[in-house]
């Protein structure tokens, strides 16, 4: 996949081609697997801006888990479903 100790890479434009995510799966000289999320935004014709996060193995699973009540949130508030303060039922965003 091209960098060292990248086991899995997946790379997306936002809907208005301003952005590029990469989501990379990689692994340490240890054999930990951590997820780095990149996001890269062009400024004029040569630069770029990057940030990036990493998340760890052992942080994986809440880390799915809490992106997936945002996601559903979202998809809530455009249906127009219940209180949009509060996100899904039994979510950690309302407490």
């Amino acid at each position: 996949m091209g960098q060292r100790g990248e086991v899995f890479s997946r790379r997306f434009q936002s809907s208005n081609d301003k952005r590029t995510y990469f989501l990379n799966l990689k692994e340490n000289r240890s054999g930990d697997l951590y997820l780095t999320v990149v996001e890269s935004k062009k400024h004029g014709e040569t630069d770029f801006e990057r940030r990036q996060i990493m998340v760890f193995q052992e942080d994986l699973v809440a880390f799915e888990r809490s992106l997936g009540e945002v996601i559903s949130f979202v998809r809530a508030r455009q249906r127009g479903d219940g209180d949009e303060r509060s996100g899904p039922k039994g979510s950690s965003l309302d407490k």
